[in-house]
């Protein structure tokens, strides 16, 4: 049997419910030899490595402190050559979208990710619409960060030594590229689940804008997107009035989530649990 086309590193922290339908999409390509896959559990109190090990051909590590950058190191260090996809553990990719990645990075591609789909399944009115203007950006749908999922060539990881000590991995890696450098390749959608409520929702964008200083000091997120963001949702309306109120649905989150996130001062790891729906191998 020949080599792996290289590696996709999952760092999970109690995942339990969701490793299994994450892993499931990936078990052909992994069996047959295509694809390497390491999970590495940090710090879990739940059953994540014990459902991940039932994948017999998928590696399981287990860290005992809770941190996904100790994760994405140890899922380095256990890498096969050849350029590695970095995926969250609640992210659906399948295989073909998985080694069709892998090969774009061996041929030309120097850094990417598959398209993103959300799926907002039983979301409240306003959780759908938000995602609803969020997918239509197209300066969200070109970036490394924000789709649990981002793809590195040999050339492209030797960019840095090891991820350093920040929450948000795919800004520092959308941080390291322009955007001429990075590439969505035409594969499967990766399928991003999307909070329930309202509240899950601002938990998340919280979080996120709470780390971006660590990455980039005064940016929005990522190689100035927040100005592109607005100049994305003017043209949104522009092009279509009646998407006003959903734009302006999309605008009142974000600056709620920045206003809490200014006066909030919590280092927790904050995640919302509800677009985490378990999955019945």
């Amino acid at each position: 049997m020949s080599a792996p086309l290289g590696t996709i590193v999952i760092a999970a922290h109690d995942e339990e419910a969701v490793i299994a339908r994450t892993l499931a999409h990936l078990n052909d390509v992994v069996e047959q030899g295509l694809v390497d896959v390491v999970v590495v559990c940090n710090g879990c109190s739940d059953r994540t490595a014990e459902v991940a090990r039932t994948f017999t051909h998928v590696r399981v590590r287990e860290l005992d402190r809770p941190s996904k950058t100790a994760a994405l190191r140890e899922g380095d260090r256990l890498a096969v050559p050849g350029p590695r996809i970095y995926l969250d553990a609640d992210i659906e990719m399948t295989g073909r979208a998985a080694v069709e990645t892998l090969h774009a990075l061996e041929r030309d591609v120097l850094v990417g990710r598959p398209p993103h789909r959300y799926d907002s399944t039983g979301a409240s009115w306003v959780v759908h619409r938000w995602y609803g203007i969020r997918a239509r950006l197209p300066s969200v749908a070109g970036a490394l960060w924000g789709a649990g999922c981002y793809a590195l060539s040999e050339s492209a990881r030797a960019r840095f030594d090891e991820f350093p000590e920040v929450i948000g991995d795919d800004l520092f890696i959308d941080s390291l590229f322009s955007g001429h450098e990075v590439t969505i390749i035409d594969t499967d959608p990766v399928v991003v689940h999307t909070p329930l409520r309202l509240r899950g929702l601002l938990l998340i964008l919280r979080r996120t804008y709470r780390t971006h200083g660590q990455v980039c000091p005064g940016v929005g997120t990522g190689r100035g997107a927040r100005g592109q963001q607005l100049r994305d949702l003017r043209l949104l309306v522009h092009q279509d009035p009646r998407r006003a109120p959903d734009v302006a649905v999309y605008a009142f989150v974000v600056v709620l989530a920045r206003l809490r996130a200014r006066l909030g001062s919590s280092t927790r790891w904050e995640r919302d649990d509800s677009s985490r729906a378990g999955f019945d191998r």
